[in-house]
């Protein structure tokens, strides 16, 4: 294959001078013989003319001898050396003008055969450098091209998931200040509850001495009581003694009216006594009921704050533990936090050598171009690309390796690539799994593999659906698409022929002529 436009003059070329010098080779050798039999001819004349008798016969017979020696050599010259000088001189233009596709002729070589026999092995093995050169360069061009491609694309997303890591910096940035605020805060909090755990303990000494008191009140209640009862036992005497005054007085008549006066005044004594410790009494009781009721009030008041204080310190806990979850949330966001940015460190320096492995790539790819051109004024004819042919040998190759050695192992093998035993010069094999209709092996192109309904060719046609189709539903036949060479950017007609072996769709590629 002959990339247009790209001819270039061989540095080997022959001048045309030397081909002209080359092809008048043998009319220079006849010239010089008959040259050579003229001089005989005239030392033979001279020598016949100067001697006598049989001298003269002699020198006769020695000089047609020697023209009839001269002539055998010439002869022999002409057919053994200078005739094949013309199919080798031929033979190493067409070398000299790159033209590899026709074979050298061997039939008429003479004594120059060990020279044209060099010249064929020189002319083949030229031809194989050549054709592995373009094809290796469009391979190389090819991959150096989706390497260009997927290293762009991965710079791209380097470069968003280095805005996304910058963008995350900040907000952890945000987060680990928010926390130290809220560890600050959590901080005060907690020396509120505790400040707030010690009153309440206050408050419950307090209530615990208000119960105590109000206890000594209702003691204190229920001595007066007593007292009272005391009191009101002493007005009841005392009026029975009243009465008892009044009576003798009575009975003593006049002499008894002051004694008399005297005991009312006593009785009225004892009963405005009796009254007024029954109203204490009432009071007394009244106050009592009004204690118990306190106390009751208090005890609950007690309980209750007794609550409130181990709530509050549960609160306290709560909080110290939020304190030291946030101090050690506060620890793993720092450590975050500077992960990240050596994450961002790292995405960045990543972005810097995607960016150089695809300029490397272009220079790949342009000395791939410059190669290929190297070579492009070598023509190397039909025997340049695997034949129809030969694709169907290696496909049928490949099927009865998988069946000697497996599934895997053929696929193992393709992918293989240049190290694999099914690659010939343009030709290798690819397998598509006719279940998932995609690429699972492939020689040529790794970055198919896993692909299917996208890869279509020049004109959109799924090529790779195509084959999964034929090998489903016939088993085996050939699938035509087209194909752009990588570095000239020609449209070739390429044809596959795919065969189904198990769950695979087997098939290898050549130039459709």
């Amino acid at each position: 294959m002959n990339a247009q436009g790209m001819a270039m003059p061989l540095p080997a070329s022959v001048p045309a001078a030397q081909v002209r010098q080359r092809t008048d080779l043998s009319t220079r050798v006849g010239a010089a013989f008959a040259v050579v039999l003229l001089l005989q001819a005239a030392l033979t004349a001279l020598a016949v003319g100067q001697l006598q008798g049989a001298a003269a016969t002699w020198a006769l017979v020695l000089g047609v001898a020697g023209l009839l020696a001269v002539l055998a050599t010439a002869a022999w010259l002409l057919r053994r050396l200078v005739g094949p000088m013309r199919p080798a001189t031929a033979a190493m233009q067409s070398l000299a003008g790159g033209d590899l596709a026709v074979p050298i002729d061997l039939a008429a070589s003479g004594e120059l055969l060990p020279l044209m026999e060099a010249l064929q092995d020189v002319r083949e093995k030229l031809f194989n450098v050549v054709g592995e050169v373009r094809t290796g360069t469009g391979n190389v061009a090819l991959n150096a091209a989706q390497i260009s491609r997927d290293n762009q694309a991965l710079a791209q997303r380097t470069e968003t998931q280095a805005d996304s890591l910058q963008e995350t910096a900040a907000s952890i940035e945000e987060l680990t200040a928010a926390v130290r605020q809220n560890a600050g805060t959590t901080q005060q909090a907690h020396a509120l509850v505790r400040t707030a755990t010690e009153r309440a303990e206050q408050g419950g000494a307090v209530m615990r001495q208000v119960v105590q008191t109000m206890e000594s009140i209702r003691a204190s209640s229920g001595s007066i009581r007593d007292i009272i009862g005391v009191i009101d036992g002493i007005a009841f005497q005392t009026n029975i003694l009243a009465l008892n005054a009044a009576v003798e007085a009575a009975r003593a008549g006049e002499q008894g009216r002051g004694f008399a006066v005297v005991a009312a005044e006593v009785r009225m004594l004892a009963q405005r006594s009796a009254e007024a410790a029954r109203d204490i009494k009432a009071l007394i009781v009244g106050s009592v009921q009004t204690v118990d009721a306190g106390g009751s009030s208090v005890e609950e008041a007690g309980r209750a704050m007794a609550e409130i204080v181990a709530a509050v310190r549960q609160a306290a806990d709560l909080i110290r533990q939020i304190d030291v979850a946030s101090q050690e949330q506060s620890s793993g966001i720092e450590n975050v936090n500077t992960a990240v940015a050596r994450i961002d460190s790292t995405t960045q320096d990543n972005a810097a050598f995607v960016k150089g492995a695809a300029r490397t790539a272009a220079a790949l790819q342009e000395r791939a171009v410059t190669l290929l051109k190297a070579v492009d004024g070598f023509q190397l004819g039909d025997r340049e690309h695997g034949s129809l042919e030969e694709a169907v040998a290696m496909v049928q190759a490949g099927c009865d390796f998988q069946r000697a050695h497996g599934r895997q192992a053929l696929l193992d093998d393709v992918n293989r690539l240049d190290a694999g035993r099914f690659i010939h010069r343009d030709l290798y094999l690819i397998a598509l799994d006719l279940r998932t209709s995609l690429f699972v092996a492939h020689g040529n192109n790794p970055a198919r593999l896993g692909k299917g309904p996208e890869v279509k060719d020049v004109d959109g046609k799924a090529f790779g659906l195509e084959m999964v189709r034929v090998a489903r539903d016939r088993g085996e036949g050939w699938v035509d698409y087209k194909w752009v060479h990588p570095v000239t950017g020609e449209v070739f007609m390429k044809t596959a022929y795919v065969r189904r072996e198990g769950d695979l769709a087997v098939g290898c590629t050549a130039y459709k002529h």
